[in-house]
């Protein structure tokens, strides 16, 4: 759904595009940690510290990789913390 007009976002662009390079990317970082600071608050306070990583890693990536390729990365996961503990 899309409800802004074409000049609205002419004119979003507009103003990003007048910050400077450093600015927008600041922008970007702080974008990404709010985001991972959601995702980690999501998730179950009870669960293990290899399943939270594994439930953070599935809701932040999951959707872009192949489910093979998940499923061989969690696998990796729960086995090196084996490893390590």
């Amino acid at each position: 759904m899309n409800d802004t007009t074409p000049q609205m976002q002419d004119l979003h662009r507009d103003l990003l595009m007048a910050r400077s390079n450093e600015e927008r990317f600041r922008m970007g970082i702080s974008m990404c940690q709010t985001a991972r600071t959601i995702v980690w608050s999501s998730l179950p306070e009870d669960l293990g510290p290899t399943e939270r990583r594994v439930q953070f890693f599935l809701r932040y990536y999951g959707d872009d990789l192949p489910p093979d390729r998940c499923d061989e990365i969690v696998a990796e996961m729960r086995s090196h913390d084996e490893k390590t503990t």
